[in-house]
């Protein structure tokens, strides 16, 4: 036993002394690795000869996508790519192997647009309901139309999502719902395709619940088109469903009804043979579609009414900005209309250089026309004023001269003037422009100041000119910059839908300010009531000079009534501009869970900031090609690389590569310039034929009229049918510059039309004899023979015999 425990002793005397060499060379071991490591890095590094932009001769997806985030993200040229890359590489040391020709840098971008297109049919497929938004506007007299589609996140967020900006060969309603269709169509055949898919793109349309435009009427017209089409698509995928599930008998009978209509549709069995493949398909696939539109709308009808407004909702509203600019022009157009109620001269007259010249020499005729057209008020001139202070055209102008100069005299730096900082600048520096105008004159070897220099310094001095810029800086101060921060979002909700609160609220606070201008204007005016949100004015300096001016009841006897009739005139078309939040309308009526699924945006800024792009990119890059752009802005505004990254296999990347090679070698932007030129020579066609039309109307209504005999006898004339009594003033109107035209006519009576031509007649007698002869009621007023039962009639020629009527 004892011989056992010295044995152990030994060992573990020997496993002691082995760990305790082992932890002494613990650290130098653990030093060697990370030198021997460092030493491996190092050679790995240096074995690195290059930076492969290609392999196998194929660039790289992590190059491609680099090359996306620098054309796409960071703005850099097409041109311009191969050298940041070579001026990166060589900043970090790295070789770089391999070289991007400009050609596949365009390709690798409109991967990037292809990729998003598939980006945003998965997403749609997602959501719940989606809204469409679109704007157009012209470039180079091209016009172009931007699309968005938004909708409602699973965590209850808005979405808007970039769909592209098409050339369409004009601007009508019609043009723009073809647009929608073919947009949509090459959505889901890029994914299909994309994606091995077989989607519909009729279940796109079921998505839609809602649509934000401006006010204008062909916007309206599109969204009345539109709702058409949405309840087509889903009474044909209802009919389709139906027909599916009916008996085979059932479905053997009406395709064999169906088959008969389109058959005597073109003439029997002889004219479908006759007819080419592509008109047969065209035909057949016409049929089978209004077969299913039937079929569903029979379906639909016997749905409850719960159901069919379900099935059937959409919503429409207009953008708050255009809500606001239009407010702003019903507010002028009663303040311009104002002076003329009330009898009083109005702003000063800004005449341009021509029609001062007329003023000053003319004759009087030519001097009341220059009074006529000429314009005023605080609109024009703060136009005038913008041309002169902060021309567009930026060698035009005073620009940073005015800025080196109010600098100066304020003692801070002063950005470039929007209008609205005019309207403020206008009250609270007035003194300040007109010295500053004063300057330029002096500066000119002249001395002199040119027409529109002089206008403005006349609105300037012009005391009634001011009073219309009070209204204007109240209005801003007071609406336009709460109604702006609420719709916005910083103040309240980001969806449409959830502003009809505050429209009403607009109304009533309108109508508070017109009750008592006091609110804004008197001594104890705050802003805790004058402002639409409660919140203190954006520019309180501006309120308190309009405060000092009515004041001054002297000088500016006008500034209250004037501010009433600018709101009223304000409140007439805010009223009508927001007729969509009306208490009874459908927005107010939708519940929380539809506004969501209708959601849309409050401005329509999203379009009108793309094709703001569109324009600048265009100026920027000439030759730009329209898919370059969409391809670009797509993959930038949708964020559409995390979803290459995240959702994309690499065979569907590969297909990104093929479909963007197709579309380069399509020849789409000539053949969009071949379809304008075309568009135009259809136009110009159509307007020939229009004008042949109306010669030949024009042609057979002179031979009508050469053939008439006009009637001069009041009783007969007091006889005639309406019809008659038109064709007789039309007669006269072509020698008498009395006759009212016939647009002026339009409301008027018979016993109206009898009298004008009653006095036509009196006239043509009174040219033809010599002499003022009435038409009397017996006819004695008629030289010659004639009764009253059988009136003489006098001819074309004037007071022609029966002898000469007779040859």
């Amino acid at each position: 036993e004892l011989e056992r425990l010295r044995q152990r002793n030994c060992l573990l005397t020997k496993r002691n002394h082995a760990l305790t060499m082992h932890v002494s060379r613990t650290p130098l071991q653990k030093a060697h690795a990370v030198k021997t490591a460092q030493e491996q890095m190092t050679r790995q590094s240096s074995s690195k000869s290059s930076f492969l932009l290609k392999e196998n001769n194929i660039i790289t997806e992590d190059s491609r996508a680099m090359i996306r985030e620098l054309v796409a993200d960071l703005d850099v040229p097409v041109a311009s790519i191969q050298g940041v890359i070579k001026a990166v590489a060589e900043g970090l040391q790295v070789p770089l192997e391999g070289r991007v020709s400009q050609r596949s840098i365009g390709r690798i971008v409109k991967e990037g647009g292809v990729a998003a297109d598939v980006q945003l049919v998965d997403e749609v497929l997602q959501a719940q309901g989606i809204t469409f938004s679109s704007d157009g506007t012209t470039h180079k007299n091209i016009n172009y139309q931007s699309r968005h589609i938004t909708y409602t996140s699973h965590d209850g967020l808005g979405i808007t999502r970039f769909a592209g900006i098409q050339h369409e060969v004009d601007h009508t309603s019609q043009t723009q719902l073809d647009g929608w269709k073919a947009m949509i169509a090459n959505l889901y055949s890029t994914y299909n395709a994309c994606m091995n898919g077989s989607l519909d793109p009729r279940q796109f349309m079921l998505k839609v619940k809602g649509f934000l435009t401006d006010h204008a009427e062909d916007q309206k017209k599109l969204v009345r088109l539109f709702v058409e089409w949405k309840r087509a698509c889903e009474r044909d995928i209802r009919g389709e469903t139906a027909l599916k599930s009916m008996p085979p008998d059932d479905v053997i009978a009406i395709l064999w009804q169906m088959t008969q209509d389109a058959l005597s549709a073109v003439g029997g069995l002889e004219g479908w043979t006759a007819l080419p493949p592509d008109e047969q398909n065209t035909h057949a696939s016409t049929a089978v579609q209004q077969l299913h539109v039937k079929i569903g709308q029979d379906c639909f009808s016997k749905l409850t009414e719960s159901e069919k407004e379900t099935a059937d909702f959409f919503v429409w509203a207009g953008c708050c900005m255009h809500k606001e600019l239009n407010a702003v022009k019903g507010g002028n157009t009663g303040m311009q209309a104002w002076w003329a109620l009330n009898d009083i001269t109005g702003p000063v007259v800004l005449m341009n250089r021509d029609n001062m010249a007329a003023a000053a020499g003319g004759s009087s005729s030519a001097q009341a026309r220059a009074a006529q057209v000429s314009q005023r008020g605080a609109t024009k001139a703060l136009s005038l004023a913008g041309a002169v202070f902060h021309h567009k055209d930026d060698k035009k102008g005073q620009q940073d001269s005015l800025r080196c100069f109010l600098e100066t005299q304020l003692g801070y730096f002063c950005p470039g003037p929007t209008r609205a900082i005019h309207t403020i600048r206008w009250l609270v520096h007035q003194e300040l422009y007109i010295t500053y105008l004063e300057i330029i004159m002096d500066k000119k070897d002249s001395r002199t100041h040119t027409n529109i220099e002089c206008n403005v310094l006349s609105a300037l001095r012009c005391r009634r000119t001011t009073e219309e810029i009070a209204c204007l800086a109240v209005w801003g101060q007071c609406i336009s910059h709460p109604y702006l921060r609420s719709v916005r979002g910083s103040m309240g909700s980001d969806n449409m839908l959830d502003l009809g609160p505050l429209h009403i609220h607009l109304i009533v606070h309108i109508k508070r300010l017109i009750a008592n201008v006091k609110i804004i204007i008197g001594p104890e005016a705050s802003y805790l009531t004058a402002s639409l949100d409660g919140k203190p004015f954006e520019r309180p300096e501006a309120v308190y000079t309009i405060m000092k001016l009515a004041s001054n009841v002297e000088i500016y006897p006008n500034l209250a009534p004037l501010l009433v009739a600018f709101l009223e005139g304000a409140l007439e078309t805010a009223i009508r501009f927001t007729s969509e939040f009306a208490r009874d309308g459908a927005i107010t009526k939708m519940t929380s869970e539809q506004r969501q699924l209708a959601r849309m945006n409050t401005t329509n800024d999203v379009n009108e900031g793309a094709l703001g792009t569109l324009r600048t990119s265009m100026w920027q890059a000439p030759c730009m090609s329209l898919a370059h752009f969409n391809a670009q802005f797509k993959y930038k505004k949708n964020r559409t690389d995390m979803y290459i990254k995240t959702c994309m296999s690499r065979n569907a990347q590969k297909y990104l590569q093929k479909k963007a090679r197709l579309d380069d070698a399509s020849g789409h932007e000539r053949k969009r310039r071949t379809n304008q030129a075309q568009h135009d020579a259809k136009v110009v066609q159509r307007n020939w034929e229009k004008d042949r039309a109306k010669r030949a109307r024009h042609e057979a209504m002179q031979a009508k009229l050469d053939a008439v005999e006009p009637c001069v006898v009041s009783s007969q004339i007091a006889k005639m049918h309406v019809v008659d009594i038109d064709l007789q003033l039309r007669w006269h109107r072509r020698l008498d510059p009395q006759v009212p035209q016939a647009k002026d006519l339009k409301t008027s009576k018979k016993a109206e039309k009898i009298c004008i031509l009653q006095g036509a007649a009196a006239r043509y007698l009174s040219r033809g004899t010599g002499m003022n002869t009435a038409v009397m009621e017996d006819g004695s007023g008629v030289e010659g023979p004639g009764t009253e039962d059988e009136p003489r009639v006098i001819g074309l020629r004037g007071m022609d015999t029966d002898e000469e009527d007779e040859v």
